[in-house]
């Protein structure tokens, strides 16, 4: 343990001033004091237990609907019964404006409550089984599991005992309540399938195989922005609880309490290293661990669409429920779909929701629920997250929630795509509660200027990915005006549709892409294309898979493309060989007079593109950008 009280104290030169509040904290006094501020009002809570206390019961003050309250609530692994689903529908209908939040942790979040209704639905919720303790700020956050787990047919391990054997550590236990250096995410997959998000927590046990025995493989410090890494240690089942509270324990023993911006467990990892955080492991368990094991998460998350055949000859029904938006009424539908069936609720990680264990598919699908959220929806839709927004979140910078579902309602119409898996993750803002960087396209609320105004904008990352062996996405475009940001997303759309193979995802085309092509020049394909399709212009970039791995060398890139569009504006080739240095060869130069005029605007551009000399030549593609938006602002 040396090194990691040495890294703690090299960390420990002045603490963050929420320590104190922590310090100060008592589950029992301060559930106290919300009772007395039920009774006497919003005006009477102080600032303390606004910004802080109230969220290690799930409770947020959200500024953007003044004196109304979130409060989020744990799902354990996402799973409902149908008393538990019908308790949430009536207080979503009785205080909450029937409104209801689906999140990417597997559970649900109530808006519009008063702080005087809080004991009242608080008690119904704790009369069924459910809470909002330690849902917020520095505690260990909802158990994310397969939504399948125990039911699906690649499931491999259930999880749900181990979920509860560790959630029994923590929950409502004063010695962890609020005592963290940071939040810290938990997830269990024993299944084939990665349909948790596994590698995106803290701590994560993932199916593994060792010498013929079924177990998992821990992976620790993941976090918004990167994966967990390996900890090469095998865990068998019956392990994994105090393998957790090992984890756990020397995270608030020696976990940072500085910055807040580098408290999570990745950082004290990072500091000491993960092999001395594997052998704190052991020395904290008293024996050695066996190493890491054969990974079987082996897929990519998984297919939720449609009817999914279960183990014990029922189905599971998925409903596509666009960006988590959902209702106390539509749960309602839910519960009684499972009444009927005998069935359960899952709640997935892509703010969706399951109906398990139906044995009459007819009339299930009859409900109202499936009518609103449908069975078998668009790819645009069926696993699309967007984050609260600025609507509900102080930290939004764009609406989020509204701006992912139009952006998908557009590509519906305008690109429409059958039989494919698109995953576009919206963040509102750069805390990336949206999980942006796991999205096959993920996007960053920002602000733009552009034109001496400050407009509403995103950021654009390509290339996330939720299994082990990929990473997060990479910023692809900067500072596209919201609006727009549909038009060029449509671009890269429209080449998927045409170049991707049989069921081909979307992940798997960008892994093709990028071994082909930089981001950089997937972006300029976007660009120029959404300019072409602005101005009814033909001369369109194309990628071509059909060759092996490119350069990434932007000035290549920019060099090929050019000659592309030399060919499709002239039909001609800009140079007989590619070497314009070839003997006999001159510099081409275009032929006006045969330059369709609609061209003409961006001659002297495509020249400097071609240029015979490459030290003249453009040497990145935002240049050629640059001096697009300046051609078109002196052509009006």
């Amino acid at each position: 343990m040396t090194s990691l009280m040495q890294a703690n104290e090299a960390r420990s030169a002045k603490r963050h001033k929420t320590e104190s509040i922590k310090d100060a904290f008592n589950a029992t006094e301060a559930w106290e004091r919300l009772i007395g501020y039920s009774k006497n009002g919003y005006a009477s809570i102080s600032d303390d237990d606004k910004d802080f206390v109230l969220k290690s019961f799930g409770i947020f003050d959200r500024p953007a609907t003044p004196e109304r309250f979130m409060l989020r609530v744990r799902i354990a692994g996402g799973a409902l019964n149908v008393e538990q689903a019908t308790a949430l529908a009536y207080v979503a209908k009785t205080f909450g404006q029937d409104y209801i939040d689906l999140t990417t942790r597997q559970q649900i979040e109530l808006r519009y409550l008063r702080i005087e209704d809080i004991p009242e639905l608080y008690k119904r919720l704790e009369d069924v089984g459910l809470t909002g303790y330690q849902t917020g700020v520095d505690n260990f956050r909802n158990i994310l599991i397969d939504p399948l787990d125990g039911l699906a047919m690649d499931n491999i391990i259930a999880c749900r005992s181990i979920l509860e054997d560790i959630q029994s550590l923590f929950l409502k236990n004063p010695d962890w309540i609020t005592t963290l250096p940071r939040k810290f995410n938990i997830g269990i997959n024993g299944s084939l399938s990665n349909r948790c998000n596994i590698f995106g927590q803290d701590f994560a046990l993932s199916l593994a195989q060792k010498e013929g025995v079924y177990g998992f493989n821990l992976y620790l410090g993941g976090r918004v922005g990167s994966l967990a890494h390996t900890a090469d240690m095998f865990v068998l089942p019956s392990e994994a609880p105090e393998v957790f509270e090992a984890v756990a324990t020397l995270f608030k023993t020696y976990g940072f309490r500085d910055n807040r911006n580098k408290n999570r467990l990745k950082f004290l990892i990072e500091a000491v290293g993960m092999d001395e955080f594997r052998s704190a492991i052991e020395e904290y368990l008293g024996r050695p661990m066996a190493h890491a094991g054969e990974s079987l998460t082996a897929l990519e998350g998984g297919d939720h669409y449609g009817k999914i055949a279960l183990k014990d000859g029922s189905f599971a029904l998925y409903s596509a429920v666009p960006s988590g938006v959902f209702s106390g009424s539509d749960l309602y539908h839910a519960a009684e779909i499972a009444r009927s069936q005998n069935g359960s609720i899952r709640l997935t990680i892509e703010q969706n929701l399951i109906v398990a264990g139906v044995h009459d598919e007819e009339s299930a699908l009859q409900s109202p629920l499936f009518v609103n959220y449908p069975n078998r929806p668009s790819p645009y839709m069926a696993n699309l997250i967007a984050c609260a927004g600025s609507e509900h979140c102080p930290f939004g910078v764009i609406p989020g929630k509204p701006d992912a579902i139009t952006m998908s309602e557009y590509l519906a119409y305008t690109v429409p795509i059958e039989d494919a898996k698109i995953r576009l993750y919206w963040s509102a803002c750069i805390k990336g509660c949206g999980v942006h960087g796991a999205g096959d396209l993920g996007f960053v609320g920002c602000k733009v200027a552009k034109g001496g105004k400050t407009m509403l904008g995103v950021d654009i990352f390509i290339g996330g990915t939720l299994s082990g062996e990929g990473g997060e996405g990479h910023l692809l475009l900067k500072g596209v005006i919201l609006d727009e940001a549909k038009e060029y997303v449509a671009e890269l759309m429209r080449e998927y549709r045409d170049l991707k193979t049989d069921k081909e995802n979307l992940e798997r085309f960008i892994r093709r892409l990028q071994h082909r092509y930089s981001n950089y020049a997937i972006g300029f394909v976007m660009q120029w294309n959404r300019l072409m399709e602005q101005h009814s212009l033909e001369a369109k970039l194309r990628f071509n898979l059909k060759t092996h791995g490119g350069s990434h060398k932007e000035p290549d890139e920019i060099y090929h493309f050019g000659l592309a569009l030399v060919h499709s504006m002239t039909k001609s080739k800009a140079y007989d060989v590619e070497d314009p240095f070839a003997e006999g060869k001159k510099p081409y130069l275009f032929d006006t007079a045969s330059l369709d005029v609609s061209y003409r605007p961006y001659k002297e551009i495509i020249e400097k593109m071609l240029h015979p000399n490459p030290m003249l030549r453009y040497q990145v593609f935002t240049e050629i950008v640059s001096d697009i938006e300046k051609k078109l602002h002196e052509n009006g």
